[in-house]
C-alpha cells in the first residue's frame, strides 16, 4: 500500500526535475538571443570598424585586449596601403587603440589612417577626427604598453593632423564606410605610431 505513493512521489520528482532543467535551458537561450541581438543596446558605438591606412594597421586593441586576427578582415590593398574591417563590437566608454605605421621613403613621404564605427549604412557611431580630444597618440615604443592598457593614459597628447596626406585616402573611407563619412584623417608624431580613440 506504501509502495503506490512513493512511485508517485519518484515520479513527480523526476518530472520536476525535467521541467526545471528545461526552463533553464530556455533562459540561457534567451540570455543568448538577447546577446545576440547586441545591435539594440543604446550604448552601442559600432558594429564594425573599418579602417583606411597607408601603411598598414599592425594590430588592433579593445579596451587593453589585442583583437585576434580571425575578427580582421582585409578589403581592400592599393599599392601597399590597406583598408581592413575590424570585425567587434564597440560600445560608449570603450577604447581602441591602432598601431599604425608608415614608409616615409615611399610616394613621396604621403601617409593616411582614418577609422570610423559603423552601425548600419552610412550611420556611424564614431569617426577619427581631431576637434573633440577624444583622440589621443602615443609615439614611444616604451610607453605603449600603458598606452594600450589604460584609457587615459596620454590623453592629453593629441593626435595630430597628416601633413603630406595620401590623397585616395578619404575616397577608400567613403567607399567602404558610407558616402556620408565625414572624418578626418590623423596620425602622430612618428611614422611608427600608436593612435587611441575612447568612445563617447
Amino acid at each position: 500500500m506504501n509502495s503506490f505513493p512513493t512511485c508517485l512521489i519518484m515520479k513527480t520528482i523526476c518530472r520536476t526535475k525535467g521541467l526545471i532543467l528545461a526552463l533553464l535551458c530556455c533562459l540561457v537561450s534567451g540570455c543568448a538571443t538577447q546577446r545576440g541581438h547586441e545591435c539594440s543596446s543604446p550604448d552601442l558605438r559600432a558594429d564594425h570598424v573599418i579602417t583606411v591606412a597607408d601603411d598598414f594597421v599592425v594590430d588592433v586593441y579593445l579596451n587593453g585586449m589585442r583583437v585576434p586576427d580571425d575578427k580582421r578582415e582585409m578589403l581592400a590593398e592599393i599599392f601597399g596601403a590597406t583598408v581592413e574591417r575590424v570585425n567587434v563590437h564597440v560600445h560608449e566608454r570603450d577604447w581602441l587603440v591602432f598601431h599604425v605605421v608608415n614608409d616615409r621613403l615611399r610616394w613621396g613621404g604621403c601617409y593616411y589612417f582614418a577609422a570610423t564605427g559603423v552601425l548600419d549604412t552610412n550611420e556611424f557611431g564614431f569617426v577619427s577626427e581631431l576637434e573633440s580630444g577624444s583622440w589621443s597618440a602615443c609615439d614611444d615604443p616604451t610607453q605603449a604598453c600603458r598606452f594600450i592598457e589604460k584609457k587615459g593614459y596620454l590623453q592629453w597628447n593629441k593626435a595630430q593632423p597628416i601633413l603630406r596626406v595620401w590623397q585616395d585616402g578619404t575616397s577608400q573611407m567613403k567607399r567602404f564606410a558610407g558616402d556620408s563619412w565625414a572624418g578626418e584623417p590623423l596620425w602622430g608624431m612618428s611614422r611608427d605610431t600608436w593612435l587611441k580613440v575612447v568612445v563617447r
